[in-house]
Protein backbone atom coordinates (compact mmCIF):
# COMPACT_ATOMS: atom_id res chain seq x y z
CA UNK A 1 0.00 0.00 0.00
CA UNK A 2 0.96 3.66 -0.94
CA UNK A 3 0.90 4.86 2.58
CA UNK A 4 3.57 2.18 4.06
CA UNK A 5 5.99 3.72 1.64
CA UNK A 6 8.94 5.18 3.54
CA UNK A 7 9.87 9.14 2.23
CA UNK A 8 13.57 9.06 2.34
CA UNK A 9 15.33 11.67 4.33
CA UNK A 10 16.07 13.51 1.27
CA UNK A 11 12.54 14.10 0.56
CA UNK A 12 12.01 15.15 4.28
CA UNK A 13 14.86 17.47 4.48
CA UNK A 14 12.79 19.44 1.06
CA UNK A 15 9.69 19.49 2.20
CA UNK A 16 11.15 20.90 5.85
CA UNK A 17 12.19 24.07 3.28
CA UNK A 18 8.45 24.23 1.85
CA UNK A 19 6.67 24.66 5.62
CA UNK A 20 9.54 26.82 6.70
CA UNK A 21 9.35 29.26 3.38
CA UNK A 22 5.47 28.97 3.52
CA UNK A 23 5.41 30.14 7.17
CA UNK A 24 7.75 33.09 6.28
CA UNK A 25 5.97 33.99 2.94
CA UNK A 26 2.69 34.00 4.80
CA UNK A 27 3.67 35.81 8.11
CA UNK A 28 2.12 32.73 9.99
CA UNK A 29 3.33 30.88 13.27
CA UNK A 30 2.82 27.34 11.73
CA UNK A 31 2.84 25.52 8.61
CA UNK A 32 2.60 21.57 8.52
CA UNK A 33 2.31 18.86 6.41
CA UNK A 34 0.06 16.21 8.02
CA UNK A 35 -0.04 12.62 7.00
CA UNK A 36 -2.92 10.25 8.34
CA UNK A 37 -1.82 6.62 9.88
CA UNK A 38 -4.90 5.42 10.69
CA UNK A 39 -5.76 5.80 13.81
CA UNK A 40 -4.02 8.72 13.92
CA UNK A 41 -2.87 11.94 12.29
CA UNK A 42 0.76 12.50 12.77
CA UNK A 43 2.61 15.65 12.12
CA UNK A 44 4.63 14.67 9.76
CA UNK A 45 6.63 18.08 8.72
CA UNK A 46 6.43 21.11 10.77
CA UNK A 47 7.60 24.88 10.42
CA UNK A 48 10.25 25.80 12.72
CA UNK A 49 8.56 29.10 12.45
CA UNK A 50 8.27 31.36 15.96
CA UNK A 51 5.45 30.37 17.79
CA UNK A 52 4.57 27.10 16.64
CA UNK A 53 2.82 24.73 18.73
CA UNK A 54 3.20 21.87 16.92
CA UNK A 55 5.95 19.54 16.86
CA UNK A 56 7.22 16.71 14.14
CA UNK A 57 6.10 13.29 14.54
CA UNK A 58 3.46 14.55 16.77
CA UNK A 59 0.06 12.32 16.70
CA UNK A 60 -3.48 12.94 17.07
CA UNK A 61 -6.36 10.69 16.69
CA UNK A 62 -8.60 10.80 14.22
CA UNK A 63 -12.14 11.51 14.74
CA UNK A 64 -11.95 14.15 16.27
CA UNK A 65 -12.50 16.87 14.26
CA UNK A 66 -9.50 18.13 13.14
CA UNK A 67 -8.90 21.10 10.32
CA UNK A 68 -6.75 18.66 8.71
CA UNK A 69 -9.15 15.92 9.47
CA UNK A 70 -12.11 17.44 7.38
CA UNK A 71 -9.77 18.06 4.56
CA UNK A 72 -8.60 14.27 4.21
CA UNK A 73 -12.60 13.14 4.43
CA UNK A 74 -13.55 16.02 2.05
CA UNK A 75 -10.72 15.97 -0.31
CA UNK A 76 -11.26 19.32 -0.40
CA UNK A 77 -9.84 22.74 -0.05
CA UNK A 78 -10.55 23.95 3.58
CA UNK A 79 -10.57 27.84 4.34
CA UNK A 80 -11.85 29.03 7.95
CA UNK A 81 -10.77 32.56 8.91
CA UNK A 82 -11.99 32.44 12.15
CA UNK A 83 -12.96 29.48 14.16
CA UNK A 84 -14.04 31.15 16.85
CA UNK A 85 -17.08 33.06 14.77
CA UNK A 86 -18.64 29.71 13.38
CA UNK A 87 -20.22 27.68 14.91
CA UNK A 88 -19.19 24.48 13.12
CA UNK A 89 -15.03 24.92 14.71
CA UNK A 90 -15.72 26.24 18.03
CA UNK A 91 -15.16 22.57 19.37
CA UNK A 92 -12.43 21.98 17.20
CA UNK A 93 -9.34 20.98 19.28
CA UNK A 94 -6.52 22.93 16.96
CA UNK A 95 -8.71 26.07 19.19
CA UNK A 96 -7.29 24.42 22.19
CA UNK A 97 -3.42 25.79 20.59
CA UNK A 98 -4.81 29.14 19.91
CA UNK A 99 -5.23 28.40 16.06
CA UNK A 100 -8.17 29.80 15.54
CA UNK A 101 -7.44 30.12 11.50
CA UNK A 102 -6.23 27.69 8.71
CA UNK A 103 -6.07 27.04 4.60
CA UNK A 104 -5.13 23.50 4.20
CA UNK A 105 -4.95 21.33 1.14
CA UNK A 106 -5.52 17.51 0.69
CA UNK A 107 -2.21 15.52 -1.08
CA UNK A 108 -2.80 12.30 -2.98
CA UNK A 109 -0.46 9.42 -3.89
CA UNK A 110 -0.72 8.91 -7.87
CA UNK A 111 -3.07 6.04 -7.24
CA UNK A 112 -5.78 8.44 -5.22
CA UNK A 113 -4.98 7.04 -1.76
CA UNK A 114 -4.63 9.96 0.69
CA UNK A 115 -1.73 11.12 2.07
CA UNK A 116 -2.31 14.31 4.41
CA UNK A 117 -2.49 17.70 3.93
CA UNK A 118 -0.34 20.72 3.72
CA UNK A 119 -1.83 23.64 5.64
CA UNK A 120 -1.10 27.19 7.57
CA UNK A 121 -2.36 28.21 10.61
CA UNK A 122 -2.82 31.53 12.33
CA UNK A 123 -3.82 32.60 15.58
CA UNK A 124 -5.24 35.46 14.75
CA UNK A 125 -8.29 35.95 11.72
CA UNK A 126 -6.87 35.53 8.39
CA UNK A 127 -8.80 35.27 5.55
CA UNK A 128 -6.02 34.04 3.32
CA UNK A 129 -5.86 35.97 -0.30
CA UNK A 130 -6.16 34.06 -3.01
CA UNK A 131 -2.60 34.65 -4.28
CA UNK A 132 -1.63 32.33 -0.85
CA UNK A 133 -4.50 29.81 -2.12
CA UNK A 134 -2.23 29.27 -5.41
CA UNK A 135 1.01 29.32 -3.31
CA UNK A 136 -0.18 26.76 -1.56
CA UNK A 137 -1.76 25.04 -4.28
CA UNK A 138 2.10 24.73 -6.23
CA UNK A 139 3.42 23.84 -3.16
CA UNK A 140 0.95 20.90 -2.86
CA UNK A 141 2.07 19.86 -6.62
CA UNK A 142 5.31 19.67 -5.52
CA UNK A 143 4.80 17.55 -2.57
CA UNK A 144 2.51 15.15 -4.66
CA UNK A 145 5.29 15.09 -8.27
CA UNK A 146 7.67 13.59 -5.10
CA UNK A 147 5.00 11.39 -3.74
CA UNK A 148 4.60 10.64 -7.57
CA UNK A 149 8.32 9.70 -7.73
CA UNK A 150 8.11 7.82 -5.16
CA UNK A 151 5.68 5.25 -5.99
CA UNK A 152 7.34 4.99 -9.13
CA UNK A 153 10.33 4.12 -7.61
CA UNK A 154 8.75 1.56 -5.31
CA UNK A 155 7.05 -0.43 -7.73
CA UNK A 156 10.44 -0.92 -8.94
CA UNK A 157 11.66 -1.95 -6.22
CA UNK A 158 8.86 -4.41 -5.50
CA UNK A 159 9.53 -5.86 -9.07
CA UNK A 160 12.82 -6.04 -8.34
CA UNK A 161 12.32 -7.61 -4.94
CA UNK A 162 9.95 -10.09 -6.74
CA UNK A 163 12.60 -10.96 -9.62
CA UNK A 164 14.89 -11.57 -6.72
CA UNK A 165 12.37 -13.61 -5.20
CA UNK A 166 11.73 -15.57 -8.38
CA UNK A 167 15.71 -16.37 -8.56
CA UNK A 168 15.76 -17.55 -5.07
CA UNK A 169 13.08 -19.70 -5.46
CA UNK A 170 13.90 -20.88 -8.78
CA UNK A 171 17.09 -22.63 -7.18
CA UNK A 172 19.04 -22.20 -10.41
CA UNK A 173 21.62 -20.69 -8.60
CA UNK A 174 22.88 -20.85 -4.84
CA UNK A 175 22.11 -17.71 -3.02
CA UNK A 176 22.24 -17.12 0.87
CA UNK A 177 22.18 -13.82 3.16
CA UNK A 178 24.25 -13.52 6.04
CA UNK A 179 24.91 -11.32 9.22
CA UNK A 180 28.15 -10.83 10.58
CA UNK A 181 29.54 -14.37 10.39
CA UNK A 182 26.05 -16.31 10.47
CA UNK A 183 24.27 -17.64 7.48
CA UNK A 184 20.70 -16.68 8.07
CA UNK A 185 18.83 -17.55 4.87
CA UNK A 186 19.75 -20.03 2.20
CA UNK A 187 17.62 -21.29 -0.97
CA UNK A 188 17.67 -24.91 -1.61
CA UNK A 189 20.17 -24.70 -4.49
CA UNK A 190 22.93 -23.48 -2.02
CA UNK A 191 22.65 -25.87 0.41
CA UNK A 192 22.78 -28.77 -2.17
CA UNK A 193 25.93 -27.40 -2.90
CA UNK A 194 27.21 -27.75 0.38
CA UNK A 195 25.52 -31.13 1.41
CA UNK A 196 23.51 -28.94 4.60
CA UNK A 197 19.79 -29.17 5.19
CA UNK A 198 17.08 -26.61 6.34
CA UNK A 199 17.46 -28.46 9.55
CA UNK A 200 21.27 -27.36 9.75
CA UNK A 201 20.07 -23.37 8.46
CA UNK A 202 16.97 -23.25 10.86
CA UNK A 203 19.22 -24.41 13.74
CA UNK A 204 21.54 -21.45 13.38
CA UNK A 205 24.40 -23.66 13.15
CA UNK A 206 25.69 -22.39 9.69
CA UNK A 207 28.57 -20.00 9.63
CA UNK A 208 30.44 -19.10 6.41
CA UNK A 209 33.54 -18.82 8.25
CA UNK A 210 33.32 -22.24 9.50
CA UNK A 211 32.48 -23.58 5.96
CA UNK A 212 35.61 -21.31 4.56
CA UNK A 213 39.09 -23.26 4.67
CA UNK A 214 41.61 -21.91 6.96
CA UNK A 215 43.90 -20.42 3.37
CA UNK A 216 40.80 -19.38 1.75
CA UNK A 217 39.13 -17.28 5.00
CA UNK A 218 43.13 -15.69 5.49
CA UNK A 219 42.29 -14.07 1.79
CA UNK A 220 38.48 -13.27 3.19
CA UNK A 221 39.43 -10.95 5.47
CA UNK A 222 42.96 -9.35 4.04
CA UNK A 223 41.31 -8.81 0.78
CA UNK A 224 37.70 -9.20 0.49
CA UNK A 225 35.99 -7.71 3.52
CA UNK A 226 38.01 -4.88 3.38
CA UNK A 227 36.76 -4.08 -0.18
CA UNK A 228 33.12 -5.04 0.89
CA UNK A 229 33.28 -2.52 3.65
CA UNK A 230 35.05 -0.07 0.75
CA UNK A 231 32.76 -0.86 -2.67
CA UNK A 232 29.76 -1.75 -1.18
CA UNK A 233 30.35 -5.13 -3.45
CA UNK A 234 32.47 -7.97 -4.82
CA UNK A 235 32.56 -8.73 -8.41
CA UNK A 236 32.48 -12.63 -9.07
CA UNK A 237 35.83 -14.55 -7.54
CA UNK A 238 36.13 -18.04 -6.81
CA UNK A 239 37.04 -19.41 -3.58
CA UNK A 240 36.30 -22.99 -2.01
CA UNK A 241 33.74 -24.03 1.02
CA UNK A 242 34.12 -27.27 2.87
CA UNK A 243 30.53 -29.22 1.95
CA UNK A 244 28.97 -30.79 5.32
CA UNK A 245 30.72 -34.17 4.70
CA UNK A 246 33.71 -32.58 5.09
CA UNK A 247 35.28 -32.78 1.58
CA UNK A 248 35.39 -29.94 -0.44
CA UNK A 249 34.02 -27.74 -3.33
CA UNK A 250 35.40 -24.79 -5.63
CA UNK A 251 32.68 -21.86 -5.95
CA UNK A 252 32.12 -18.77 -7.79
CA UNK A 253 30.69 -16.21 -5.44
CA UNK A 254 29.51 -12.58 -5.44
CA UNK A 255 28.73 -10.22 -2.71
CA UNK A 256 26.76 -7.49 -1.97
CA UNK A 257 26.23 -5.69 1.45
CA UNK A 258 23.22 -4.26 3.32
CA UNK A 259 24.43 -1.82 4.99
CA UNK A 260 27.98 0.21 5.17
CA UNK A 261 29.74 -1.41 7.75
CA UNK A 262 29.67 -4.60 5.94
CA UNK A 263 27.67 -6.73 8.69
CA UNK A 264 24.73 -8.32 6.62
CA UNK A 265 24.54 -9.23 2.73
CA UNK A 266 23.81 -11.34 0.47
CA UNK A 267 26.02 -13.95 -1.57
CA UNK A 268 25.22 -15.59 -5.14
CA UNK A 269 26.99 -18.84 -5.31
CA UNK A 270 27.83 -20.76 -8.30
CA UNK A 271 29.11 -24.49 -8.02
CA UNK A 272 32.30 -24.80 -9.84
CA UNK A 273 32.88 -28.29 -9.71
CA UNK A 274 31.97 -29.71 -13.37
CA UNK A 275 34.07 -26.43 -14.90
CA UNK A 276 36.96 -27.74 -12.72
CA UNK A 277 37.05 -31.19 -14.00
CA UNK A 278 36.10 -30.50 -17.36
CA UNK A 279 39.57 -28.36 -16.95
CA UNK A 280 41.43 -30.60 -15.41
CA UNK A 281 40.61 -33.47 -18.35
CA UNK A 282 41.32 -30.63 -20.88
CA UNK A 283 44.55 -30.10 -19.63
CA UNK A 284 45.25 -33.44 -19.63
CA UNK A 285 44.73 -33.72 -23.09
CA UNK A 286 45.99 -31.03 -23.68
CA UNK A 287 49.39 -32.41 -22.26
CA UNK A 288 48.63 -35.80 -24.00
CA UNK A 289 48.24 -33.75 -27.32
CA UNK A 290 51.56 -32.00 -26.53
CA UNK A 291 53.17 -35.19 -26.19
CA UNK A 292 52.18 -37.07 -29.09
CA UNK A 293 52.79 -33.77 -31.32
CA UNK A 294 56.16 -34.22 -30.31
CA UNK A 295 56.65 -37.63 -30.95
CA UNK A 296 54.61 -36.81 -34.00
CA UNK A 297 57.47 -34.18 -34.72
CA UNK A 298 60.36 -36.75 -34.05
CA UNK A 299 59.12 -39.37 -36.25
CA UNK A 300 58.49 -36.28 -39.08
CA UNK A 301 62.04 -34.77 -38.84
CA UNK A 302 63.52 -38.85 -39.01
CA UNK A 303 61.39 -39.11 -42.07
CA UNK A 304 63.05 -35.62 -43.33
CA UNK A 305 65.83 -37.00 -43.14
CA UNK A 306 65.17 -40.54 -45.19
CA UNK A 307 64.73 -38.15 -47.67
CA UNK A 308 67.84 -36.22 -47.16
CA UNK A 309 70.12 -39.48 -46.99
CA UNK A 310 71.60 -39.14 -50.63
CA UNK A 311 72.33 -35.68 -49.89
CA UNK A 312 73.84 -36.27 -46.94
CA UNK A 313 75.75 -39.75 -48.21
CA UNK A 314 76.78 -37.05 -51.01
CA UNK A 315 77.90 -34.68 -48.73
CA UNK A 316 79.92 -36.65 -46.02
CA UNK A 317 81.54 -39.19 -49.61
CA UNK A 318 83.43 -35.58 -50.48
CA UNK A 319 85.38 -34.97 -47.81
CA UNK A 320 85.66 -38.22 -46.74
CA UNK A 321 87.10 -39.65 -50.41
CA UNK A 322 89.29 -36.20 -50.51
CA UNK A 323 90.93 -37.37 -47.19
CA UNK A 324 91.42 -40.64 -48.60
CA UNK A 325 93.24 -39.03 -51.55
CA UNK A 326 95.74 -36.98 -49.43
CA UNK A 327 96.66 -39.67 -46.67
CA UNK A 328 97.89 -41.72 -49.35
CA UNK A 329 99.29 -38.68 -50.76
CA UNK A 330 100.95 -37.53 -47.76
CA UNK A 331 102.19 -41.09 -46.90
CA UNK A 332 103.86 -40.93 -50.37
CA UNK A 333 105.47 -37.74 -49.08
CA UNK A 334 107.32 -39.00 -46.45
CA UNK A 335 107.86 -42.81 -48.29
CA UNK A 336 109.80 -41.09 -50.70
CA UNK A 337 113.67 -41.25 -50.74
CA UNK A 338 114.14 -37.81 -49.56
CA UNK A 339 110.67 -37.03 -47.42
CA UNK A 340 109.34 -33.95 -48.32
CA UNK A 341 108.01 -33.02 -44.84
CA UNK A 342 106.36 -29.40 -46.27
CA UNK A 343 104.25 -31.32 -48.98
CA UNK A 344 103.38 -34.05 -46.13
CA UNK A 345 102.29 -31.54 -43.78
CA UNK A 346 99.86 -29.71 -46.46
CA UNK A 347 98.23 -33.18 -47.24
CA UNK A 348 97.47 -33.76 -43.55
CA UNK A 349 95.92 -30.26 -43.24
CA UNK A 350 93.75 -31.03 -45.94
CA UNK A 351 92.69 -34.46 -44.33
CA UNK A 352 91.77 -32.33 -41.06
CA UNK A 353 89.95 -29.49 -43.06
CA UNK A 354 88.10 -31.86 -44.81
CA UNK A 355 87.47 -34.27 -41.57
CA UNK A 356 86.31 -31.15 -39.71
CA UNK A 357 83.58 -30.30 -42.72
CA UNK A 358 82.42 -34.40 -42.60
CA UNK A 359 81.68 -33.75 -38.70
CA UNK A 360 79.58 -30.79 -39.44
CA UNK A 361 77.50 -32.21 -41.69
CA UNK A 362 76.90 -34.91 -39.02
CA UNK A 363 76.30 -32.40 -36.63
CA UNK A 364 73.95 -30.74 -38.28
CA UNK A 365 71.88 -34.28 -38.89
CA UNK A 366 72.53 -35.35 -35.64
CA UNK A 367 70.64 -31.96 -34.22
CA UNK A 368 67.92 -32.43 -36.35
CA UNK A 369 67.36 -36.06 -35.35
CA UNK A 370 67.66 -35.31 -31.83
CA UNK A 371 64.07 -35.70 -29.17
CA UNK A 372 65.35 -32.18 -27.27
CA UNK A 373 62.60 -29.30 -25.74
CA UNK A 374 62.69 -26.32 -26.85
CA UNK A 375 65.74 -24.55 -25.78
CA UNK A 376 65.35 -20.79 -26.04
CA UNK A 377 68.28 -18.68 -27.32
CA UNK A 378 69.46 -15.70 -29.25
CA UNK A 379 69.54 -16.78 -32.86
CA UNK A 380 70.62 -14.79 -35.66
CA UNK A 381 68.25 -16.47 -37.98
CA UNK A 382 70.55 -16.23 -41.42
CA UNK A 383 72.96 -18.67 -39.92
CA UNK A 384 70.44 -21.27 -38.92
CA UNK A 385 69.59 -20.95 -42.52
CA UNK A 386 72.52 -21.36 -44.12
CA UNK A 387 72.88 -24.58 -42.82
CA UNK A 388 69.83 -26.27 -43.84
CA UNK A 389 70.51 -24.59 -47.21
CA UNK A 390 73.76 -25.97 -47.38
CA UNK A 391 72.12 -29.70 -46.11
CA UNK A 392 69.44 -29.49 -48.90
CA UNK A 393 71.39 -28.74 -51.66
CA UNK A 394 72.67 -32.14 -53.53
CA UNK A 395 68.91 -32.65 -52.99
CA UNK A 396 68.09 -29.90 -55.08
CA UNK A 397 71.16 -30.48 -57.90
CA UNK A 398 69.81 -33.78 -57.97
CA UNK A 399 66.28 -32.48 -58.65
CA UNK A 400 67.82 -30.09 -61.07
CA UNK A 401 66.34 -27.19 -58.93
CA UNK A 402 68.44 -23.88 -58.59
CA UNK A 403 68.87 -22.40 -55.15
CA UNK A 404 69.27 -18.52 -54.72
CA UNK A 405 69.53 -16.99 -51.40
CA UNK A 406 68.63 -12.97 -50.26
CA UNK A 407 69.37 -13.17 -46.77
CA UNK A 408 69.13 -9.30 -45.49
CA UNK A 409 71.71 -7.74 -43.04
CA UNK A 410 71.35 -6.30 -40.02
CA UNK A 411 68.09 -8.65 -39.29
CA UNK A 412 67.78 -8.42 -35.31
CA UNK A 413 68.31 -12.03 -33.37
CA UNK A 414 65.34 -13.56 -32.45
CA UNK A 415 64.62 -15.79 -29.64
CA UNK A 416 63.59 -19.69 -30.27
CA UNK A 417 64.95 -23.22 -30.29
CA UNK A 418 67.47 -22.84 -33.30
CA UNK A 419 67.19 -26.87 -34.36
CA UNK A 420 63.35 -26.65 -34.42
CA UNK A 421 63.66 -23.47 -36.68
CA UNK A 422 65.68 -25.23 -38.99
CA UNK A 423 63.33 -27.87 -39.05
CA UNK A 424 60.78 -25.77 -40.05
CA UNK A 425 63.39 -24.36 -43.15
CA UNK A 426 64.04 -28.35 -43.53
CA UNK A 427 60.50 -28.94 -44.39
CA UNK A 428 59.72 -25.95 -46.48
CA UNK A 429 62.77 -26.34 -48.68
CA UNK A 430 62.27 -30.12 -48.96
CA UNK A 431 58.73 -29.87 -50.03
CA UNK A 432 59.79 -27.33 -52.28
CA UNK A 433 61.89 -29.15 -53.98
CA UNK A 434 59.74 -31.99 -54.06
CA UNK A 435 56.93 -30.49 -55.59
CA UNK A 436 59.15 -28.93 -58.34
CA UNK A 437 60.58 -32.34 -59.54
CA UNK A 438 57.21 -32.53 -61.14
CA UNK A 439 57.32 -30.23 -63.13
CA UNK A 440 58.42 -31.13 -66.67
CA UNK A 441 58.35 -26.96 -68.46
CA UNK A 442 60.18 -23.93 -67.12
CA UNK A 443 62.31 -23.28 -64.51
CA UNK A 444 62.76 -24.58 -61.12
CA UNK A 445 63.77 -22.40 -59.07
CA UNK A 446 64.32 -22.19 -55.11
CA UNK A 447 64.52 -18.32 -53.47
CA UNK A 448 65.35 -18.17 -49.85
CA UNK A 449 64.70 -15.10 -48.62
CA UNK A 450 65.04 -12.87 -45.22
CA UNK A 451 63.53 -9.51 -43.72
CA UNK A 452 62.42 -7.51 -41.43
CA UNK A 453 58.38 -7.16 -40.66
CA UNK A 454 56.81 -4.97 -37.77
CA UNK A 455 57.94 -6.77 -34.58
CA UNK A 456 59.67 -9.50 -36.08
CA UNK A 457 61.97 -10.92 -38.82
CA UNK A 458 60.14 -12.61 -42.38
CA UNK A 459 61.63 -15.64 -43.60
CA UNK A 460 60.59 -16.45 -47.22
CA UNK A 461 60.47 -19.42 -49.15
CA UNK A 462 59.22 -19.63 -52.82
CA UNK A 463 59.25 -21.78 -55.73
CA UNK A 464 57.80 -22.49 -59.21
CA UNK A 465 56.20 -25.84 -58.70
CA UNK A 466 53.00 -26.36 -59.59
CA UNK A 467 51.54 -24.21 -57.11
CA UNK A 468 48.37 -24.97 -54.22
CA UNK A 469 44.98 -25.31 -55.25
CA UNK A 470 43.55 -21.86 -53.01
CA UNK A 471 40.35 -24.77 -52.06
CA UNK A 472 43.24 -26.70 -50.59
CA UNK A 473 45.27 -24.10 -48.49
CA UNK A 474 43.54 -24.65 -45.24
CA UNK A 475 43.84 -28.30 -45.91
CA UNK A 476 47.42 -28.20 -46.01
CA UNK A 477 47.62 -27.00 -42.75
CA UNK A 478 45.41 -30.51 -40.91
CA UNK A 479 47.14 -33.21 -39.89
CA UNK A 480 47.54 -36.52 -41.44
CA UNK A 481 47.03 -34.23 -44.73
CA UNK A 482 48.73 -33.86 -47.73
CA UNK A 483 48.11 -32.96 -51.20
CA UNK A 484 51.19 -34.80 -53.22
CA UNK A 485 51.89 -38.25 -53.62
CA UNK A 486 54.71 -38.47 -51.86
CA UNK A 487 55.91 -36.24 -49.29
CA UNK A 488 55.46 -35.27 -45.44
CA UNK A 489 51.36 -35.15 -44.43
CA UNK A 490 52.92 -34.21 -40.79
CA UNK A 491 55.00 -31.70 -42.22
CA UNK A 492 53.09 -28.23 -42.32
CA UNK A 493 51.20 -28.89 -39.33
CA UNK A 494 54.27 -29.23 -36.93
CA UNK A 495 55.82 -26.28 -38.57
CA UNK A 496 53.12 -24.10 -37.75
CA UNK A 497 52.60 -25.44 -34.29
CA UNK A 498 56.63 -24.63 -34.25
CA UNK A 499 55.94 -21.18 -35.59
CA UNK A 500 52.97 -20.74 -33.15
CA UNK A 501 55.19 -21.79 -30.72
CA UNK A 502 57.84 -18.96 -30.76
CA UNK A 503 54.74 -16.80 -31.17
CA UNK A 504 54.97 -16.21 -34.68
CA UNK A 505 53.02 -17.04 -37.82
CA UNK A 506 52.97 -19.12 -41.13
CA UNK A 507 51.05 -18.42 -44.26
CA UNK A 508 50.61 -19.96 -47.40
CA UNK A 509 50.44 -17.76 -50.69
CA UNK A 510 50.54 -18.28 -54.48
CA UNK A 511 53.91 -17.18 -56.40
CA UNK A 512 53.61 -15.30 -60.04
CA UNK A 513 53.65 -16.67 -62.24
CA UNK A 514 53.27 -20.25 -60.76
CA UNK A 515 54.19 -21.91 -57.55
CA UNK A 516 53.79 -21.42 -53.72
CA UNK A 517 55.29 -19.07 -51.23
CA UNK A 518 55.22 -19.96 -47.57
CA UNK A 519 56.39 -17.20 -45.22
CA UNK A 520 56.88 -17.19 -41.72
CA UNK A 521 57.47 -14.59 -38.99
CA UNK A 522 59.49 -15.03 -35.85
CA UNK A 523 59.18 -12.05 -33.05
CA UNK A 524 62.62 -10.08 -32.87
CA UNK A 525 64.57 -8.33 -30.32
CA UNK A 526 63.56 -4.41 -29.91
CA UNK A 527 66.65 -2.41 -28.46
CA UNK A 528 67.21 -5.75 -26.38
CA UNK A 529 63.39 -6.73 -25.66
CA UNK A 530 61.34 -9.30 -26.83
CA UNK A 531 58.42 -8.49 -28.62
CA UNK A 532 54.92 -9.50 -27.06
CA UNK A 533 54.18 -13.31 -27.64
CA UNK A 534 57.88 -14.48 -27.93
CA UNK A 535 59.56 -16.59 -25.33
CA UNK A 536 58.28 -16.22 -21.81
Amino acid sequence: MPHSIQVPPETVRKWQEIVDLLAEIMRVPSALIMQVEPPNIKVFVSSESKGNPYEQAETAPLNTGLYCETVMKTRQPLLVPDALQDEAWKSNPDIKLGMISYLGLPISWPDGQIFGTICVLDRERNEYSDLFLRLLHQWRDVLQADLGSLATLNQQLEEREAKIQRLVDANIIGIFTWQQESIVEANDAFLRIVGYEREDLVSGRLRWTDMTPPEWLDLDFQQWMPELKRTGRLQPFEKEFFRKDGSRVPVLIGVADAEEAAKQGVAFVLDLSERKRAEAEARESERRYREIQAELAHANRIATLGQLAASVSHEIKQPIGACAVNAEAGLRWLGAASPNLEEARQAFERIAKDARRAGEVMNRVRGLVRDTPMNREWVQINEPIREVIALTRSDATRNHVSVRMALAEDLPPVQGDRVQLQHVMLNLIINAIEAMSAVDDGPRELTISTGKAPGAVLVTVSDTGPGVDPGNIDRLFEEFNTTTAVGMSMGLPICQSIVQAHGGTLRLTANAPRGAVFQFTVPASQNGVTSPGAAQ
